[in-house]
């Protein structure tokens, strides 16, 4: 009987302490004007670059439980990285989302993009050293309809090797 006591215990100990969490991560991402860098990233493997996705203009960031949009064009940025085990002469980034999402616009040095179905594809043709960086590639979307869904990049690399970043997102019209 004692030790089932103890295990109660524990258990709202257990309870209270991910409320206060979840508490937590809900007032820093709802802090009006207050924008939380976050970022989805990909971990680099050898032979293989690296993708990460972070919220921007538009975007509330409430970590892992994603991104928040509401009615109107937003943006966000993708970092892409060099794998460290030899000099990359260009990036290729496919950025997926869902088809009622449009693109808008696109800008970073070199980046150049066309909305192809299901996203974008861009390409930066700057040759970058061993782990080193592409500018960032700033892409700015819209929808006309509810959803709920993932942005998802991907740095595809020699031999078909692709790097990843996702993020959940909820988009709001009203």
């Amino acid at each position: 009987m004692r030790k089932s006591r103890i295990v109660a215990g524990l258990v709202g100990v257990g309870a209270v302490l991910a409320l206060a969490v979840g508490s937590a991560t809900v007032a820093i991402g709802s802090s009006s004007g207050e924008q939380v860098q976050r970022q989805a990233s990909a971990p680099a493997k050898v032979g293989q670059g690296s993708v990460e996705l972070a919220a921007g203009r538009g975007v509330k960031d409430f970590g892992e439980d994603g991104w928040y949009m509401h009615g109107t064009a937003f943006e966000f940025s993708v970092k892409a990285g060099a794998a460290n085990d030899g000099r990359s002469d260009a990036a290729t980034v496919f950025v997926s989302w869902p088809e009622p999402m449009d693109l808008v616009s696109s800008a970073g040095e070199s980046w150049v993009c066309a909305a192809v179905t299901g996203g974008v594809e861009c390409t930066n043709s700057t040759a970058v050293e061993p782990g080193g960086f592409w500018p960032d590639l700033t892409l700015t979307a819209r929808a006309n309809t509810m959803m709920q869904d993932t942005i998802d990049a991907y740095l595809r690399g020699v031999g078909g090797v692709e790097s990843h970043a996702g993020v959940p997102f909820t988009f709001e019209t009203n």
